[in-house]
């Protein structure tokens, strides 16, 4: 008989997670030590599911990332929620499924005052690492699972995710950014999920949606201080739909 499959689902906002929460079948609280909220664990099509609510930002993604790993084994982890769009024609509830995280916030500034990237590292003897690689075989089976339960509406793309603590509302910074890296989005939490994985040696995929646009702004613009309202902006609706149904698909393939 297989051994259960275990799934580690990190969001960063209980506005995000309330989506994935309907998924679970049998939801029980679960308290883990150096967690700030309770993890509500379930099933998935008898995968189980631990949907872990982190905190925004690095600090807090990859603190609840690291005390989530000490004390469960999954066969995997899935960051999942909104970020912004780092492309012309990308529409609020597109969605992005991260081939590669990129983390932006390690930069040089130079003395003529341009900055690069400088990439993340132990020490000064190691090689920079500059991006970290999501799992090929999930992000194609997640690639499968939006197209199901997604259909012809929303777009798809697959690609590198942009991942930092800065907020950038400058079209023209966001373009250079784009550019420069080839980044499809943005958002505070993957790359601190994803150092933390390839730390533990888990595989992780970057599952987001398109909350909103600087480069192209319609309907509701989000702000740092926003306090959502659902009737306002669904954040991590598409995203939510996406991981449950990947989660069913690893079930499928168990």
């Amino acid at each position: 008989m297989a051994a259960q499959r275990n799934v580690l689902v990190m969001v960063a906002m209980e506005e995000e997670a309330q989506y994935l929460k309907p998924y679970l079948e049998n939801p029980t609280e679960v308290t883990l030590r150096g967690i700030p909220y309770a993890v509500l664990r379930g099933t998935i099509k008898g995968v189980q599911v631990d949907i872990v609510v982190s905190g925004i930002g690095a600090v807090y993604a990859a603190s609840a990332t690291s005390a989530a790993l000490l004390q469960t084994t999954p066969d995997c982890v899935l960051s999942v929620g909104c970020s912004g769009a780092h492309q012309p024609g990308q529409g609020v509830g597109d969605v992005v499924l991260g081939s590669e995280v990129v983390p932006l916030d390690p930069v040089v500034v130079e003395r003529a005052g341009a900055s690069r990237l400088s990439g993340v590292r132990c020490s000064m003897t190691e090689k920079a690492t500059m991006s970290w690689a999501c799992d090929e075989k999930l992000t194609g089976v997640a690639l499968e699972a939006a197209r199901r339960v997604l259909g012809p509406g929303p777009k798809i793309e697959v690609g590198r995710i942009g991942s930092s603590d800065a907020w950038r509302q400058s079209p023209d910074l966001i373009t250079k950014i784009a550019t420069a890296h080839g980044t499809l989005c943005e958002e505070m939490e993957a790359h601190a999920v994803a150092q933390v994985c390839h730390t533990f040696g888990i595989p992780f995929i970057a599952i987001k949606d398109i909350a909103n646009s600087e480069l192209e702004p319609t309907g509701v613009q989000l702000e740092p201080e926003h306090h959502v309202v659902p009737d306002e902006v669904q954040v991590g609706l598409n995203a939510a739909k996406v991981a449950a149904e990947t989660i069913q698909a690893l079930s499928a393939a168990a």
